[in-house]
Formats: C-alpha cells, sequence, structure tokens
C-alpha cells in the first residue's frame, strides 16, 4: 500500500511523523491484541461469552472521566513528561496480565492500564494539531489514523498468532510501549509556551472561546455522532466477531485474527483517502459515504451465508469507519485556539473512550440475549439513524467542518 506523497515542506518532519505513527501503534493495542483470543480466555477465567466483553471494554473506562484532564495535563506540563509517564504505566500493567488467572484481578489491571491509554490515543491528534496546518494537517491526520489502523490490522495477526501457542501470550505485546517510551523524549513541545489555568477553569475558557468562534454547537454536536459510530463499530468488529467466527466457522484464533484483520485494513486505507480527498471533496459527503459503508457491512454480517460474506461485511464496515476517524480528528483539533487544544481534544476521546467501553460491554451483553449474529443487524439499524440524522444537516455542516 502506497502512502499519498507528503507536502514538500514535511520532509523534514518524518521523524516526528514516525514517532506519531509508533504512539499510535501502540495505543491501538488496548483492544486489537487481545481480541481474537476471546472465546479462549472466557474459558481460562471461568466466564460466559457475555462477561469477556468487559476485559476488552474496561480499558477504556478510565478515559471517559480522564481524557480531558489527561489533555489538560499536556497543556499544563507539557507533552513529553504526560505521554512518557503513560507509557510506563500502559505497558506495566498490560503485560501484568499475562500472570493473571483471576478474572476480576485482570479486570483491575486492565483498568490500571486505562489510566495509561487515556493519553495515548489522542496524543498523535494533539501534536499533529500542534505542529500541522491547513491541508498538511488533514494529510498527517490521515497517515495517523491510517496508522491507528494499520496497527489494528497487525496486531489482532500477530495476537492471534502468538494466542495459539497460550491464551495468554498476547499480554506480552504491551511490552513494545517501552522502546517508544525510550523514543518520546524526543517529543517536541508546542510553540505557545503558556501557563493554563486549574482544570475546570482551563474547560471554561476552551469552552468560552468556542462560544467566541460561534464553534461550541459544533463541537458538541459532532461528539454524538463519533460515540455512537465508534461504539458500534468496536463493539461488533473487535469483541462479537472473534466470538461469532469461532461459534459459526469453527475458526481459531489465527484465522480469527487474520478476518479481524480485513476490517481494519481497509479501514486503514480508507483513513488514507480520506484524509487526502478532503482537501478535494467535501468533508460532508465523505461522512455521509462513511455511513453508508458501514450499515452496508453491518448488514452483510448479519445476514452472512458463509464465511465470504462476513469477510465482504468486515471490510465494509472497515472502509467506513475509516472514512470518518481522520475527518472527525481535524476537527477536533482545529475547531478552538490552539492554546486549548490539548483540553478539547481530550474531551473528544472522553466521549469516544465512553464508546470504547460501552460498545464492547454492551454488544456481548446484546448477543447473549438474541443471538450474536442478528446483534449485527441491530448496529446496521443504528448506524442507519445516525445516517438518517446527518443527511439533512449535511448542507449546513460542509461549510463547518473544513
Amino acid at each position: 500500500m502506497s502512502l499519498p506523497a507528503p507536502p514538500a515542506s514535511q520532509d523534514r518532519q518524518w521523524p516526528l511523523l514516525l514517532l506519531v505513527i509508533g504512539l499510535s501503534g501502540v495505543a491501538q493495542l488496548s483492544f486489537a491484541a487481545v481480541s481474537p483470543v476471546l472465546p479462549e480466555l472466557a474459558g481460562a477465567l471461568k466466564v460466559s461469552r457475555g462477561a469477556i466483553g468487559l476485559i476488552q471494554g474496561i480499558v477504556a473506562l478510565p478515559g471517559i472521566f480522564l481524557a480531558a484532564y489527561m489533555g489538560y495535563l499536556l497543556d499544563r506540563f507539557g507533552r513529553r513528561r504526560v505521554v512518557r509517564a503513560s507509557l510506563i504505566l500502559f505497558a506495566a500493567a498490560g503485560s501484568s496480565c499475562f500472570f493473571v488467572g483471576n478474572f476480576w484481578l485482570m479486570l483491575g489491571l486492565r483498568l490500571v492500564q486505562g489510566l495509561g491509554a487515556s493519553t495515548l490515543l489522542s496524543i498523535g491528534v494533539v501534536i499533529v494539531g500542534d505542529q500541522f496546518s491547513g491541508y498538511r494537517r488533514r494529510w498527517a491526520m490521515g497517515l495517523n489514523a491510517a496508522a491507528l489502523t494499520l496497527a489494528g490490522t497487525l496486531w489482532p495477526i500477530l495476537g492471534g498468532v502468538m494466542g495459539s501457542g497460550g491464551t495468554f501470550r498476547p499480554f506480552l505485546l504491551y511490552l513494545l510501549a517501552l522502546p517508544i517510551w525510550v523514543v518520546a523524549r524526543r517529543l517536541p513541545e508546542p510553540a505557545h509556551g503558556f501557563l493554563p489555568e486549574p482544570p475546570f477553569a482551563h474547560l471554561r475558557e476552551a469552552l468560552g472561546d468556542l462560544r467566541r468562534r460561534r464553534r461550541l454547537s459544533d463541537f458538541l454536536g459532532i461528539l454524538p455522532m463519533s460515540l455512537i459510530t465508534l461504539s458500534v463499530y468496536m463493539g461488533l468488529t473487535q469483541t462479537l466477531t472473534p466470538l461469532f467466527l469461532e461459534s459459526e466457522f469453527g475458526l481459531g484464533t489465527t484465522q480469527r485474527g487474520l478476518l479481524i484483520a480485513v476490517a481494519a485494513g481497509m479501514s486503514s486505507v480508507t483513513s488514507l483517502l480520506s484524509g487526502r480527498l478532503g482537501s478535494r471533496v467535501l468533508p460532508s459527503r465523505v461522512i455521509a459515504a462513511g455511513l453508508a459503508l458501514e450499515v452496508a457491512g453491518f448488514v452483510a454480517l448479519g445476514l452472512a451465508p458463509g464465511l465470504w460474506m462476513a469477510g465482504l461485511g468486515l471490510a465494509l464496515a472497515g472502509s467506513g469507519q475509516g472514512s470518518l476517524t481522520p475527518l472527525l480528528q481535524h476537527f477536533s483539533t482545529s475547531v478552538g485556539s490552539a492554546r486549548y487544544r490539548g483540553v478539547l481534544v481530550g474531551t473528544w476521546v472522553s466521549g469516544n473512550r465512553f464508546a470504547m467501553f460501552i460498545g464492547p460491554a454492551g454488544t456481548t451483553g446484546l448477543a447473549q440475549g438474541i443471538g450474536e449474529q442478528p446483534s449485527y443487524l441491530v448496529g446496521a439499524v443504528i448506524v442507519a439513524l445516525v445516517a438518517a440524522a446527518w443527511l439533512p444537516l449535511r448542507r449546513m455542516a460542509a461549510t463547518r467542518l473544513r
């Protein structure tokens, strides 16, 4: 897969972009590494398939409450110190799950790991917002989103292969955060150099800044779309799919990892295209197309008579989510002033972390009640309702999401 050519002035910033890619790749491990072994993990921990979604989702729980505060810390103490502390916490707690055979203790460790993950999923967006602007920012956002989804392609494959030799082995992948910790000492700080007010005052200032710019309703309006679509996507593709592939088609961990990687791989491709198309096509149209692709993908999975159609459904759903991600990231970094970027992106990530928690936990519970395959059709209906709400707003949004 070839990457879109960077603007000429960005050639010297590739080391920074590679660091951003590394941080984003490690962040994606939060969910992708363990997904292929969820059926076996349920048996090893002696819990139901309906409860195992908590192991996936709980890592996002701290981010619901802390992502905005971590954004404040990024503004207050600098990117470098906060990111390096988060990487150590993420690696230590996540890899410790390798030694744990108790469900509740593993939940506790994943919760602690989520404290570190609260920063890692947003820091790439913040750094790109700091160091790039205009079309170059959209290009870099597409690259960052592609790194997230490309990592999401590779990690399930690697996790599935490692899981075939032992259910708990994929947890060792979290040690990959340690070399990124070493490199992160070169992380640059933003140029504005100010000390923000205490957290709630800083957030109030940020919201006041949005109000003065007449962008507050835009910011508050885009959050529900991001939350709902991500919740459905994470719940169905990252959590329910390995259970469905195991029960319906009898696939082992390696094969499940490969199929899960189909969704992430297509998401990676469309993230790159979306970041580039954002300068040529109205972002509102790209978003509409992304929603339609997700609906089609989940319908295909919900009606799949065989493995080929399930793979097609995963590819379509991944393409839809990949179309949305860089545009929503770009909006979150550009909607306010640079001095409030950390806390605004953190607030946006808080909503996304809620989606990452409620999606996996809620989807496995739903599947236990109505069945695994019908749950995909419920997801298709939810995203279709989001698309129906988006269509009358698309023309207005065309001038607001640039």
